[in-house]
């Protein structure tokens, strides 16, 4: 639902036009953010401890009714101010319905994490029969009644609403402690379709569960930095091997994991309509060697043809001495996967690729909008072959959608040579930089020439083992470029606003001038 004014003009048309009045609060209550916003409706407010309690009044409640009506978002989180428990109290004993909130679709609920005990109870106050999507988040807690509050509160969902469509569950509970009470949660919405869990939670048993939802479209998983990890999780995960049975995942189109390379491979094999993903994201648990890379890679070629996105995490750990790079051989098979819109790989060494099979990549994957090939990895160890910057013409050249790119590259001199043309589309370019033979001012240049004006560019410099103690000059050097930049970028806008007033000029006189020369 959309309104192209402000909230203030809004709130001034309620009051003053009958005409807007129902639309307009249509708009001010579809989405709420702030609890007050409701209790203020109930009664007046007092205070205890810096947190708010209302006095509910049994004869507002058709006042609350009317807005609440509306309301199709509720977004509960720590925002101040906190309200006390005993309004929350005083709520659930004085309404009058059992639905607060009867038309509610979407419920975010944040509120105290810490204390799933008397935060999910608090939830259960704002469920509706007709919700369908549902995102909560609770902290780490392994105390029996914490986890005996989190079980009831899943039944409590699955008997209260069961149309929903949508569910994210944040938790840095561990999978053995509420392993069987969220695999029979997940498995109770039969029109489910999109799941997001915490990384951690992804195991065989959920992904076994997931896979008897007909119309599951997606299972994706939280960013790691979104929860705590804990030593123990990964013991859930060791052993990624889910049951798949004929007719899993019907519907399936995109797909996250977490686990160890050859357990996905092995997965890819399995019964799962693989050649139906769009998506897939994959963790490691641990540093993979490249014969199970290039295993993955030609296992993914083979089974998923229409991918689009795809992005693989590789886990840093102990690096041996004789660790090599992964070649361009193992990525190779890929290209077969014509559809890719984004391809993201990071992993401790760097990537040994030069400037032709970077155009390799460039020419096979057209539709490409965001790259992104390892730009910073966790090791500085010298590889066989590096990119360099006259690879971004490629891209320019043959992704005219390209948005984000991220290039581990060598920064070599910068010839006059190098190919400027511009990439249309780009946002963001995030470059590491091996070494510092670069000129700042003729790389301040390049940088302007290929990307737009509004184009974020970030990078990180790279520099021998042996000179790392150097690596404060090299980062100054690379702050000095990117200062650079607003200033060029202006001037290059001016040029290029000269040069096509001058353009229009000499059109006009020609087309002045076409008719003397006929006489």
């Amino acid at each position: 639902m959309h309104l192209f004014t402000d909230t203030s003009t809004n709130v001034a048309c309620a009051r003053v036009c009958k005409a807007w009045q129902e639309n307009v609060l249509d708009i001010l209550w579809y989405r709420i953010d702030r609890l007050d916003r409701l209790f203020r409706l109930l009664g007046p407010m007092g205070e205890i401890n810096s947190q708010l309690v209302y006095h509910i009044s049994n004869e507002r409640w058709d006042r609350f009714s009317f807005y609440a009506n509306r309301a199709r978002h509720l977004e509960v989180t720590d925002r101040l101010p906190e309200i006390h428990h005993q309004s929350f109290s005083t709520l659930s004993i004085a309404r009058p319905v059992l639905h607060l909130l009867p038309n509610l679709t979407h419920l975010t609920w944040k509120k105290d994490p810490a204390r799933p005990t008397s935060s999910l109870v608090l939830c259960l106050l704002f469920l509706t029969p007709g919700l369908k999507s549902l995102s909560v988040e609770t902290g780490h807690s392994s105390e029996q009644g914490d986890l005996f509050a989190i079980d009831n509160f899943f039944k409590d969902v699955v008997h209260r609403c069961p149309r929903i469509e949508r569910l994210e569950f944040r938790s840095d509970i561990l999978f053995h402690d509420i392993g069987p009470s969220l695999s029979n949660f997940l498995t109770g919405f039969p029109g489910l379709k999109a799941v997001l869990l915490s990384d951690a939670l992804l195991t065989s048993d959920v992904i076994t569960a997931l896979a008897k939802c007909p119309l599951l479209e997606s299972i994706r998983m939280t960013d790691p930095s979104e929860t705590t990890e804990v030593e123990e999780e990964t013991d859930d995960l060791q052993n990624y091997m889910p049951v798949i049975e004929d007719g899993a995942f019907p519907s399936l189109q995109e797909m996250d994991i977490k686990a160890h390379l050859w357990n996905v491979t092995s997965f890819l094999q399995s019964d799962i309509p693989a050649a139906r993903l769009r998506r897939l994201v994959v963790r490691t648990l641990s540093l993979e060697d490249n014969a199970n890379v290039a295993a993955f890679f030609a296992r993914v070629a083979e089974a998923c043809p229409e991918l689009e996105v795809l992005a693989l995490w590789i886990q840093y750990g102990g690096i041996e001495d004789n660790s090599e790079s992964l070649p361009f051989a193992s990525l190779e098979p890929l290209l077969r996967c014509t559809s890719l819109t984004a391809f993201t790989l990071n992993m401790p060494l760097p990537l040994d690729i030069d400037d032709a099979e970077g155009t390799l990549i460039a020419s096979s994957w057209p539709r490409l909008r965001d790259l992104h090939l390892n730009p910073f990895p966790a090791v500085q160890r010298p590889a066989g072959k590096h990119l360099t910057f006259a690879v971004l013409a490629r891209f320019a050249q043959h992704c005219p959608q390209l948005q984000a790119l991220g290039l581990y590259i060598l920064s070599s001199s910068i010839s006059q040579s190098t190919g400027r043309k511009v990439i249309p589309k780009l946002k963001t370019l995030v470059l590491g930089l091996i070494g510092t033979s670069y000129i700042v001012e003729d790389l301040a240049l390049f940088l302007t020439d290929i990307s737009p004006a509004k184009c974020s560019i970030t990078g990180s410099p790279y520099i021998s083992i042996g000179l790392q103690a150097h690596i404060h000059v090299a980062q100054v050097k690379l702050n000095k470029v990117l200062t650079l930049l607003p200033m060029l970028r202006s001037i290059h806008a001016q040029y290029q606003e000269r040069l096509r007033v001058l353009e229009a000029e000499v059109q006009r006189l020609s087309l002045f001038a076409a008719p003397v020369i006929q006489l």
